[in-house]
């Protein structure tokens, strides 16, 4: 039997609770498209009837700490909003090992954790009859763990009002149809998955990532707004097919999660003239700070006088970026993690420049190389060399070495016909003219394609 008791309390606040948001105004919107994965479609009204459906059946979760591993997008879009219904702290593990789950379910004490296939679907009644009850006061807490390769990820914890407070809600975009080339447990997923529900369009997820199948869901799907990561858009624009993708029906390009370079930025306009190209620098743990419009790699300098973000500050603190967020997390989980302060300013990892009118990005502190005792950083040396003829697209990162502790490698994925040879001598000429003695590559080896990692971000790991 279903009890009331932890609804007790003053209605949720509803700008920004999704499950508010599906489940109170989504019968008026029912029949609309929500989800595209794969071209297997549910609306609203899916969404809706399967949220209040576990509602009712697991209303003792009700303010607990619950795990998610879901990953499949209906049912985990239905959970998610459930869990926010019903007042609980939501983990989102995302697709990790069977240790690894058990970990985190043991280190935040968590109640249950949810899979795929965790609803029985057969067993719905219809919305139509469901009768429940109220949504917890104030909703429930959501948090993410970083996507860091190194290292325990770290759990960062939102409300769903600063999760979605940097969305853009306007009726024109109720017809837009947003892939999402992010794994959706993580910061930048769910504000592709916000960005698409709160407005009632349509949410695109390939089935795969592989860069010609998600170009064909880019055009099958009719898609008008499209987010991904730079290794995303470098891999599609170079193995999708041109002649497939300058079908699109695409209105604006989106780009996280890395540096953007001004080589793909290019790269988009040649083959999208009239898109609209955003670059928005976000991160988990202080949400989104900025973006950027103008099609030039970097940000304008005003932004550190003036940010173009309410609520958000921008200093420079020994080369590298700081910020301070109106979006920002709550605090790390555990308790005893949680932030003293929320107007402190934080680190944001990256190493950044002026020059002139812009501040440009110079790589992440985390992935600077020790090449002999000089500090060396992989994108400078990628920036160097991703122009050269023949390469379609290519990665730097250490190698360990006895004599340098590091030496600077190569993985280059080469033109499809290009000689190898010449392509090598070309690399090491252009690393010759443009860079410093310790920043030319020591090692190049040829590979079909980069390996991103599991946020689809260039990885740069030491190999031995």
């Amino acid at each position: 039997m279903f009890t009331r008791t932890p609804f007790a309390g003053a209605p949720a606040e509803k700008h920004g609770m999704l499950g508010e948001h599906l489940i109170r105004e989504g019968a008026a919107r029912a029949e609309r498209r929500a989800i595209d994965h794969g071209g297997h479609l549910s609306s609203y009204g899916d969404l809706r009837c399967a949220a209040m459906t576990m509602v009712l059946q697991r209303g003792s979760w009700a303010g607990r700490r619950v795990g998610l591993t879901a990953t499949d997008p209906p049912p985990y879009i239905a959970t998610v909003a459930a869990l926010d219904w019903l007042g609980a702290h939501t983990f989102l593990i995302g697709r990790r090992s069977p240790d690894e789950v058990e970990s985190i379910r043991s280190r935040f004490d968590l109640h249950t954790v949810l899979g795929d296939g965790t609803d029985d679907a057969t067993s719905r009644p219809s919305a139509a009859t469901m009768e429940i009850p109220p949504p917890h006061a104030g909703g429930g807490k959501v948090t993410l763990l970083t996507s860091g390769t190194t290292g325990t990820p770290k759990a960062a914890t939102h409300s769903w009002k600063t999760l979605s407070s940097p969305v853009r809600k306007d009726p024109s975009l109720a017809d837009s149809r947003w892939l999402c080339a992010y794994p959706l447990p993580l910061y930048a997923g769910i504000q592709v998955l916000l960005q698409a529900l709160l407005n009632w369009a349509a949410l695109v997820v390939p089935a795969s990532f592989d860069p010609k199948q998600a170009a064909a869901t880019l055009v099958d799907s009719r898609v008008t707004h499209a987010s991904g990561t730079p290794t995303f858009w470098r891999q599609i624009i170079f193995f999708g097919g041109r002649d497939l993708l300058r079908r699109a029906s695409l209105r604006q390009v989106t780009l996280g999660g890395e540096a953007v370079t001004q080589d793909l930025l290019d790269r988009i306009r040649s083959l999208w003239p009239e898109v609209r190209i955003v670059h928005i620098y976000a991160s988990t743990e202080l949400g989104r700070l900025f973006s950027v419009t103008d099609g030039r790699e970097g940000f304008p300098a005003r932004y550190l006088e003036n940010p173009p973000e309410p609520g958000t500050e921008l200093r420079i603190l020994d080369g590298e970026l700081q910020a301070r967020s109106g979006h920002s997390m709550i605090g790390y989980e555990p308790e005893q993690d949680r932030l003293p302060d929320q107007e402190t300013w934080r680190a944001t990892g990256d190493l950044v420049e002026i020059r002139g009118d812009r501040v440009l990005f110079r790589g992440r502190s985390s992935d600077l190389m020790n090449v002999g005792g000089h500090k060396v950083a992989p994108l400078k040396i990628e920036n160097a060399l991703r122009r050269v003829e023949g390469v379609a697209d290519l990665r730097a990162y250490p190698r360990r070495s006895s004599l340098a502790g590091q030496i600077v490698a190569l993985e280059v994925v080469p033109v499809p016909g290009s000689n190898e040879a010449d392509l090598r001598q070309s690399l090491l000429d252009a690393a010759r003219a443009g860079l410093l003695p310790h920043e030319v590559p020591r090692l190049i080896e040829f590979v079909e394609a980069l390996q991103p990692n599991v946020a689809f971000k260039l990885a740069r790991k030491e190999k031995a």
